[in-house]
């Protein structure tokens, strides 16, 4: 897909790509849905955020490394290899809101095609970290995978009101 031209108060500017956010399993909790598509609905204007979900693998005691291998599987099918890949992982780099601005808006400017991933209960296999081009950790804290779902899109509309110094932030 090409870049997008679109005019804001007389200059043209150049959205990138419909960006996607790839998770294993989604929230069972229809209040996050909701939260989360809520939070996608009010990125569309600035980046549009596809919500792509793999099936979380069952398991048992012993099957954890056969169950994040079955999940990477799932994860490479759905990345093309030009995709930048943004790992949310609790060992990857924490940053400010403004610092995810920066982030982001660069990669708007390039026209990247991002993915955002965020793994199972069980995380991902080394082979996924490896392929990440970023690891993102939203806080040293371990938090549910549905949480850190909303959480993270709330970041990334949060980066994008800043951009275009929307009043969301207030900072």
């Amino acid at each position: 897909m090409a870049l997008l031209d679109s005019t804001r108060k007389g200059r043209i500017t150049k959205m990138a790509r419909r960006w996607r956010f790839l998770t294993v399993g989604r929230p069972k909790d229809p209040a996050l849905v909701r939260m989360i598509d809520e939070y996608r609905l009010r990125l569309e204007p600035w980046q549009p955020l596809d919500w792509e979900v793999t099936a979380e693998i069952g398991y048992k005691p012993g099957q954890t490394n056969e169950v994040l291998e079955r999940e990477a599987r799932a994860i490479i099918r759905r990345i093309e290899p030009p995709n930048l890949v943004i790992l949310l992982d609790i060992g990857g780099q924490q940053v400010t809101s403004e610092d995810l601005s920066r982030r982001i808006s660069r990669y708007q400017e390039q026209g990247s095609s991002v993915v955002f991933l965020v793994g199972g209960s069980l995380g991902v296999s080394e082979r996924i970290r490896d392929r990440a081009d970023w690891r993102w950790s939203l806080s040293p804290l371990t938090l549910p995978h549905s949480l850190a779902q909303l959480v993270a899109v709330e970041q990334i509309y949060r980066a994008c009101s800043i951009i275009h110094h929307h009043p969301y932030h207030k900072a």
